[in-house]
């Protein structure tokens, strides 16, 4: 790839316009990026969500992290879905809802009833993100 070619998106970049806040964001893009990587090896930890943080705090604390994140092989082509058009892949709704189906029925089976109002709960949130998913354009 060359130079001109690189940083062919150049997305929504707004810098902080204080210096210890950009280091704050740069920090902060780095911890949820690093828990973006952890959660695409674990089934337990969501990608999609820390990817997108990651994104949005480098906008605010580096523009060279944040072009490298949009433009990047996987990653970017999701983030930039997002940007345009707050839109999700329909891969990535029916395996959420999946998981978070799969998430909700262990829990309501593992947890004793006296702590049943918890497991509950969890499944309202999670049907309620469903809810939000599902009404997102697919990307």
């Amino acid at each position: 790839m060359t130079e001109q070619t690189k940083y062919r998106h150049t997305g929504r970049i707004n810098p902080s316009k204080y210096a210890h806040m950009r280091w704050l964001y740069l920090i902060l893009g780095f911890i949820v990026f690093a828990l973006g990587v952890i959660g695409a090896v674990l089934p337990v930890m969501p990608t999609a969500p820390f990817i997108l943080l990651a994104a949005g705090c480098w906008a605010r604390g580096s523009k060279r992290f944040y072009l490298w994140l949009i433009n990047h092989k996987h990653m970017g082509k999701y983030i930039r879905d997002w940007e345009e058009r707050r839109a999700v892949p329909r891969r990535a709704k029916w395996l959420a809802c999946i998981m978070m189906g799969f998430s909700s029925s262990m829990l309501l089976w593992t947890v004793p009833e006296a702590k049943a109002w918890v497991a509950w709960t969890v499944a309202l949130v999670c049907f309620c993100v469903g809810v939000y998913l599902w009404r997102l354009p697919d990307a």
